[in-house]
């Protein structure tokens, strides 16, 4: 019974699909994307057919459930695409003016540029968003476990992994304490970067304090003994792995023979 504690059971089918599988799904939607932002149409030859490609990254948000903490991570990668596009559209020169703003001017090939890797930037992040937030970080460690992947390299996955939050986490609380002692960290952007690089000694401070005990801990538990290691979690597959499985593998198929067909034709 506390074994059974242990497990995820989550009520949404799409986010319950083993990792293994959704990372099939990561891979062949990043590798089709790239493929149809070399779809060029049109006079211009805009890479039009990866941003009707990009509509599925939220559908999937929206058929896993997670549409609020998807988008909370998304606007991150979404503030890097637009500067991409709006950077590329003003800087290239090339073809005829698409619109013109004062002195500012948007070329086709800046355009048709801005096109391209903003949306390949969108799709290839956004599929990634989408498999952390549905995937917890020891379904992913039990998964590649399963796949045969070494314990120590297994650990050192998801310590990088979950180093990411824990010190976005501390610095947060780095932050806090100065406020509370009356430092100034809001104001001009000066202010910021002083109280951003007087919370960086601590921080590091913390996190080297932190390793030693993460491997002390690892010591107590015999993680060098050489012997099979047990665990309480484990992860099992829905059942409907191998129809998702077969669903990418036929699009993929097919948006490859489409591309073949058009470079014959």
């Amino acid at each position: 019974m506390w074994r059974e504690k242990l497990q995820i059971h989550k009520s949404n089918w799409i986010a319950a699909l083993h990792p293994s599988c959704k990372f099939l799904v990561v891979c062949l939607y990043s590798f089709c994307a790239l493929l149809l932002a070399s779809f060029k149409v049109g006079e211009g030859e805009y890479s039009l057919y990866t941003i009707a490609w990009f509509v599925i990254v939220p559908a999937l948000a929206i058929g896993s459930g997670i549409i609020k903490r998807f988008w909370n991570a998304f606007t991150k990668v979404l503030l890097v695409a637009v500067v991409i596009i709006v950077v590329q559209s003003l800087l290239i020169p090339g073809g005829d003016t698409v619109a013109q703003l004062w002195i500012l001017k948007v070329r086709e090939e800046g355009l048709r540029s801005a096109i391209y890797l903003g949306f390949s930037v969108m799709n290839i992040a956004g599929i990634f968003v989408w498999f952390f937030q549905t995937t917890e970080n020891k379904e992913i460690s039990c998964a590649l476990e399963d796949s045969g992947t070494n314990y120590k390299v297994t650990y050192v996955f998801i310590s990088t992994l979950q180093m990411i939050e824990i010190l976005g986490q501390n610095s947060k609380t780095i932050m806090n304490a100065q406020q509370a002692r009356g430092v100034e960290t809001q104001g001009n952007i000066v202010v910021r970067t002083r109280a951003f690089f007087a919370s960086l000694v601590p921080l590091i401070l913390g996190a080297i304090t932190g390793t030693e005990e993460r491997v002390l801990t690892l010591e107590s538990k015999g993680f060098d003994v050489n012997c099979k290691k047990s665990r309480l979690f484990q992860i099992e597959k829905t059942g409907r792995e191998k129809m998702v499985n077969t669903i990418a593998i036929a699009i993929t198929v097919a948006i490859v023979g489409w591309r073949v067909a058009l470079w014959i034709l």
